[in-house]
């Protein structure tokens, strides 16, 4: 049965980067499991990956060095359940507004009696190949992360901080500039100023926060300032601004007629 090391990592204080994907093809998966990332974030709330083309990503990910986390489309326990059975360390649910719809969250990925996951016996248990290990183990060595990414979530941060079972909160700076008035305006300093609030209370409450960052600079500034957990850009972002830099740095001669 795999470990869960990106847990084991966070809870020691440890701070990681990664990133996200959308495509579901696994030598995409498997290029950018090998690049370095300490995670990378299957990506099913927006794009067009269903549960298929996230057990083809699992799968890569695990002959990788490179944790998988799942994002949900939505705080679902059926949905939620059908994406542990991949095998996958652990879930990430957008749109999360209150210590109740944590509770939600924790529940759908923990077993009677701390939850109500249903028994199966897919590839997260090997099949039944360790089974029984995979029961006694999971409720403890699955991450459940949620987002912090609207002013009722901004609003509610103490209460959602002091759900047991909680590993990690990821705030989406442009959801968030968006449900506070200001779209499409992450840098605002009222923006700001709340995802430094949600940190302090996170530090407060011994909770790992994390968010994206622009570049490399940007991911050491945020570890800097207390972040453990950062991402960099997503596959098809990567992909499409390393192709647009090479076509705009290649001069287009125009030759003469002969």
């Amino acid at each position: 049965m795999q470990k869960n090391e990106l847990k084991r990592r966070l809870k020691a204080g440890e701070a990681v980067i990664g990133s996200w994907l959308s495509v579901a093809h696994p030598t995409i998966a498997e290029i950018m499991g090998q690049a370095g990332f300490d995670f990378l974030i299957i990506d099913m709330e927006h794009g067009i990956l269903d549960i298929e083309g996230v057990h083809s990503l699992v799968l890569t990910l695990a002959g990788t060095a490179a944790s998988s986390l799942v994002r949900v489309p939505w705080n679902d326990p059926v949905i939620v359940k059908r994406v542990l059975e991949t095998g996958t360390m652990g879930i990430l649910v957008p749109q999360v507004n209150s210590a109740q719809e944590v509770e939600q969250a924790v529940r759908a990925v923990r077993y009677p009696p701390q939850g109500i996951r249903g028994i199966g016996c897919q590839r997260a248990a090997g099949f039944g190949a360790w089974f029984d290990e995979y029961l006694s183990s999971a409720n403890e060595e699955l991450v459940t992360a949620v987002q912090i990414e609207t002013a009722s979530a901004l609003e509610n941060i103490d209460k959602i901080l002091s759900v047991e079972g909680l590993d990690l909160i990821f705030i989406g700076a442009n959801d968030l500039s968006a449900s506070m008035g200001l779209f499409n305006q992450p840098q605002h300093p009222q923006v700001q100023e709340a995802i430094r609030h949600i940190l302090a209370s996170a530090q407060k409450a011994n909770v790992p926060a994390g968010l994206m960052a622009s570049d490399p600079d940007d991911a050491n500034a945020r570890m800097a300032e207390g972040f453990q957990f950062v991402g960099l850009g997503h596959d098809v972002g990567l992909l499409s601004s390393t192709c647009r830099d090479l076509c705009r740095r290649v001069t287009r001669d125009v030759f003469p007629a002969r």
